[in-house]
């Protein structure tokens, strides 16, 4: 479940910053601290399910 509300938390980060008007998105630091967390949570979600 917490995992859950984790994933749409970042899809709402990842979206509000796609939708910002800004000249380059991989240029910002928040894009990269974001999508480095989501990777991050996707290895955590399946190293947990993997040793349940």
């Amino acid at each position: 479940m917490l995992a859950a509300v984790l994933y749409i938390l970042m899809g709402f980060n990842l979206a509000s910053i796609y939708v910002e008007r800004t000249n380059a998105i991989y240029k910002d630091v928040r894009f990269w601290l974001i999508l480095c967390s989501l990777a991050m949570l996707v290895y955590l979600t399946i190293k947990c399910c993997r040793t349940a």
